[in-house]
C-alpha cells in the first residue's frame, strides 16, 4: 500500500472496516499510526464523509489527553486518518499485569474525564469508552483514542460483536442498548466501570453472552469496590448509577468530585485511604457566576433519622431531657438530605390472576418456571426498594412487584416483609417532610403507607402530626405531649 507522502512500516491492527499501521511522515520525519477505511466494503459517500468529518472534529480538541490527529485525506480509493503514535501502551494491557492502587486509578480517571470534558464541550460523545481506547505515552500520559470511530471501526475483541449497539458491552451505559439520544453521560457511566475493573482487578459484569451483560448493566447492581476502597464506592455510585439523571451531570461535577477527594485527604497515596468523605458528594458544584442550588441526591443511602420515632415512644424521658435536645434534632434533621424518592399518591392495580385454591397439581417443568418467576419478582421488588422505586413509575415499582408475587404466592415471607418495609420507608420520609414544615407531603406518605399497612403504629401516630401542625415539627410534638 502507498500514500503519498508517508513510509508504511508494518500493520499494527485490524479492525472490521479500518486496518492501522505505523508509518513515517517523510516531511517531518516523525512516526505516526494511519488508520486506513475499508473503501471495498464500505465505500459509501456517507460512510467516508462521516469517517473524515470525525477526524476533522477530533484534530480541533488539542486537549492534552486526547490523542493528536496530525491529518486526514484520501488517495485514489484510500481513506485515511494520520494520528499521533504512542509507545506505552494501553490500559487493558496494564490491567492485564497489576491491580491498580487507588490513587493511580483516581489519577488516571481524573486526566481522561478532562479528555472527555473537552469533547463533551464541543458536542462530541465518545461512546466506546474502554481500556483500549485509552493510550499511553512513554511518560505516562494517559490519552483517549477513537473519538467516534472505534464504535463503527472495530468490534470488542472480549464478547462476539452482534452489530446491533454502539459501544463495547462490557463497558456500556444502559441506554447505550435502547433507542433514544446519548450524552456525555454515558461516557462517565463506562469511565466509571473501567475505575472498578482497575481497584478489583476484574469485570464488574461478566456473563457467556452479549445480552447478558447488557442486561446486567440495566439491571444489576452497581459492584461492591473490594475491601479498602470503601471511600470510594461513592465515587463509583455517582459515576455508575442505572439512571443516567443519577450520575454526575458532565465531566468536570467528576473532576471536581475527584479533586475534593484530594482536597480532603480521601486520596493520601497509593496505599492509603482515608475515611468516607465529609463533604458535598453529589458531583454537583456551582460554576463560577452559577447561583442554582443543586438538588442532585447520593444514590448512597444516608443514614436515615431515627429520632423522632425514639422521641415519640420515650416522651416523658424527651420531656425530662428538655426541648434544647429537641432543638438540636430539628436541627439535623433540616441538614438531612431527601432521598431520591419515586412514590406515587395512588396505588396502583396489580393485574394477573390469582392462583385458585385447590386446582391441581402444575407439571413438574411448569412448578419449575413458576419458582424462577417468584425468585424473579422477588429480586425486582428487593432491588427498587433499594433504589427507592416504592410505589412508581408504573409497572417497575417495589410495591408492584411484591403484590404481584402475593398473587402468585399469597404465603410469601418475602414479599410480606417487602411491603412492610415501604411502608416503614414512608414513615422515615414523611419523618423528614414534617421536620420541614411540608405537612401536605407529610400525609401524602402517610396515606401511602397506611394502605400497604395499615397497622403500622409509626404512620399512625405521624398522621396525628401532620394532620394537625402547630406551626413547626416542635410545635407538633409539643402538642402531643400536652395532650397525653
Amino acid at each position: 500500500m502507498e500514500i503519498p507522502g508517508f513510509e508504511i512500516k508494518r500493520r499494527i491492527g485490524q479492525g472490521g472496516m479500518a486496518t492501522a499501521y505505523l508509518a513515517e511522515q517523510r516531511s517531518l520525519g516523525r512516526e505516526v499510526v494511519l488508520k486506513v477505511l475499508d473503501t471495498a466494503t464500505r465505500d459509501t459517500p456517507e460512510t467516508i464523509e462521516r469517517f473524515l468529518n470525525e477526524g476533522r472534529i477530533i484534530a480541533s480538541l488539542n486537549h492534552p489527553h486526547i490523542i493528536t490527529i496530525y491529518d486526514i485525506g484520501r488517495y485514489e480509493d484510500k481513506v485515511y486518518i494520520s494520528m499521533e503514535y504512542v509507545e506505552g501502551g494501553d490500559l487493558k494491557q496494564r490491567m492485564q499485569r497489576t491491580v491498580f492502587m487507588p490513587a493511580m486509578a483516581i489519577d488516571i480517571i481524573e486526566k481522561v474525564a478532562g479528555g472527555l470534558a473537552a469533547a463533551h464541550d464541543s458536542g462530541i460523545v465518545h461512546r466506546d469508552v474502554k481500556p483500549g481506547n485509552i493510550l499511553f505515552r512513554r511518560d505516562g500520559t494517559p490519552l483517549l483514542s477513537d473519538f467516534g470511530i472505534a464504535k463503527r471501526l472495530s468490534g470488542d475483541s472480549d464478547l462476539t460483536s452482534t452489530g446491533m449497539f454502539l459501544g463495547s458491552p462490557n463497558y456500556m451505559a444502559p441506554e447505550q442498548s435502547e433507542a433514544g439520544p446519548i450524552d456525555g453521560r454515558a461516557d462517565i457511566y463506562s469511565l466509571g466501570v473501567i475505575l472498578y475493573e482497575m481497584l478489583a482487578g476484574e469485570r464488574a459484569y461478566s456473563a457467556d453472552s452479549v445480552i447478558d451483560v447488557i442486561v446486567m448493566h440495566k439491571k444489576a447492581p452497581v459492584p461492591k469496590l473490594p475491601a479498602g476502597h470503601e471511600a470510594l464506592q461513592e465515587l463509583l455510585e455517582l459515576m455508575m448509577a442505572k439512571n443516567r439523571r443519577d450520575r454526575f451531570r458532565d465531566a468536570r461535577s467528576l473532576i471536581h468530585y475527584i479533586r475534593e477527594l484530594r482536597r480532603k485527604g480521601i486520596v493520601r497515596s497509593d496505599s492509603e485511604l482515608s475515611a468516607r468523605p465529609d463533604f458535598d458528594i453529589t458531583g454537583e458544584h456551582e460554576e463560577e457566576g452559577e447561583t442554582t442550588r443543586s438538588t442532585r441526591v447520593s444514590l448512597i443511602e444516608k443514614p436515615r433519622p431515627r429520632w423522632p420515632q425514639w422521641l415519640l415512644l420515650g416522651g416523658l424521658v424527651t420531656c425530662a431531657l428538655g426541648w434544647g435536645a429537641l432543638l438540636v434534632v430539628e436541627r439535623k434533621m433540616q441538614r438531612a438530605e431527601r432521598p431520591a424518592i419515586q412514590v406515587s399518591a395512588a396505588l396502583e392495580s396489580v393485574g394477573g390472576d390469582t392462583p385458585a385454591t385447590g386446582a391441581a397439581p402444575a407439571p413438574a417443568g411448569a412448578a419449575s418456571e413458576l419458582v424462577q418467576v417468584k425468585n424473579a419478582l422477588l429480586w425486582l421488588g428487593q432491588h427498587s426498594l433499594d433504589e427507592m422505586r416504592l410505589t412508581a413509575p408504573p409497572r417497575d415499582n417495589a410495591y408492584y412487584y411484591f403484590t404481584r408475587l402475593l398473587q402468585l404466592d399469597p404465603g410469601n415471607a418475602g414479599a410480606r416483609a417487602g411491603l412492610k418495609s415501604i411502608a416503614a420507608q414512608c414513615a422515615l420520609l414523611a419523618e423528614r417532610e414534617i421536620a420541614q414544615n411540608r405537612f401536605a407531603e407529610a400525609l401524602s406518605l402517610v396515606g401511602v403507607g397506611l394502605q400497604i399497612d395499615p397497622d403500622n403504629e409509626s404512620l399512625r401516630v405521624l398522621h396525628d402530626l401532620a394532620d394537625k401542625p402547630q406551626g413547626g415539627f416542635l410545635q407538633a410534638l409539643r402538642h402531643l405531649f400536652d395532650s397525653t
